[in-house]
């Protein structure tokens, strides 16, 4: 079944890819990010205000436990701007931080708790999707709660948070802990899918904007997509038609048959490093500059890619399945 839904998957990236590659645009998102409904400093209209004076097309707001009101926050139906629906659903385990956003639901969703970390994860995740709404696990490594060794005994998440760029969210390997990409490559490598995403995580609008504080514009996500419209973002998120990035822009991101390629927005002067990445977490290919091609050798199970700028900004595309 599993390889059935991989080689399914593998199919509806190449077939959205590629029916995109001639008519389509990139929409800024976030998917995470919180105001005074839970522990935010800033109103709801203001936080959406600051996400569409700064560029953004959409966002999800995510406050804990609450799905905050987004009828009138929305006041001008004809811009480049949509609201989605969403909250955060606030749990644990002990000590572990168990939190796993609900993406376009409509009604609250209570923690559902459970006996270990993996029914804790579970059991919130099955009261997303009941809802009708997209499960994203959140910030695995905050507080060192879970690695991938509990996220991959669950089902039915389709996101997984793998940068996310508040404090204590340890996003990267250090003092011989994984990075969250190491517990993402390894989940991918047992045939495991969940498509990545970077947050920003915002809470903090109105004081100082530093390095430690939960600011927005950190990090965010670029969906590809026909349209501007609440069902076009919905469907690509959950087909993983979009990118993650903290800084570096893509003109395209296209998978073929044969190849995967990548073609980079240039900044500035900077340079670039793109890694396509397979089985393991292992380089497959080292590009420079700002068109990568990826010759598919027939032999990978999945190949995605990382695009690195010489001013310390990235971007990290979402896994292709290749076989079983």
């Amino acid at each position: 079944m599993r390889k059935f839904i991989l080689l399914l998957t593998a199919l509806i990236l190449l077939l959205s890819f590629n029916t995109y590659a001639q008519n389509f645009t990139w929409y800024k998102g976030n998917i995470h990010c919180h105001t005074t409904n839970s522990d935010g400093d800033e109103l709801p209209m203001r936080v959406v205000r600051w996400y569409r004076d700064h560029g953004y097309n959409f966002i999800v707001i995510t406050d804990h436990d609450v799905v905050t009101e987004i009828t009138y926050l929305d006041t001008d139906k004809n811009d480049d701007f949509i609201l989605i629906p969403g909250e955060e659903v606030t749990d644990w385990f002990k000590e572990a931080y168990v939190h796993v956003n609900a993406i376009n639901i409509t009604e609250c969703i209570k923690p559902q708790h459970g006996n270990s970390i993996i029914e804790t994860l579970q059991n919130n995740i099955d009261a997303i999707v009941n809802a009708g709404g997209i499960a994203q696990i959140n910030h695995p490594k905050r507080k060192w709660s879970f690695t991938d060794a509990e996220i991959s005994q669950t089902k039915n998440a389709r996101l997984l948070e793998v940068y996310n760029f508040n404090y204590a969210s340890n996003n990267f390997s250090a003092g011989g802990a994984l990075g969250m990409e190491e517990i993402w490559d390894r989940l991918l490598s047992g045939g495991f899918l969940l498509y990545g995403v970077a947050s920003d995580d915002a809470h903090y609008y109105i004081s100082e904007f530093r390095p430690g504080k939960a600011n927005p514009g950190t990090a965010w996500i670029m969906v590809k997509a026909k349209e501007l419209s609440l069902q076009a973002i919905v469907q690509a998120l959950e087909n993983g038609n979009f990118y993650m990035t903290i800084g570096v822009l893509l003109k395209d991101v296209i998978i073929t048959e044969n190849e995967y390629i990548i073609e980079i927005e240039q900044n500035y002067d900077r340079k670039y490093t793109t890694y396509f990445i397979g089985k393991d977490g292992k380089i497959l290919q080292e590009v420079y500059g700002t068109k990568a091609v990826y010759k598919f050798a027939g032999d990978e199970l999945y190949v995605r890619a990382r695009i690195f700028a010489s001013s310390g900004e990235f971007a990290c595309t979402q896994p292709i399945f290749l076989k079983k």
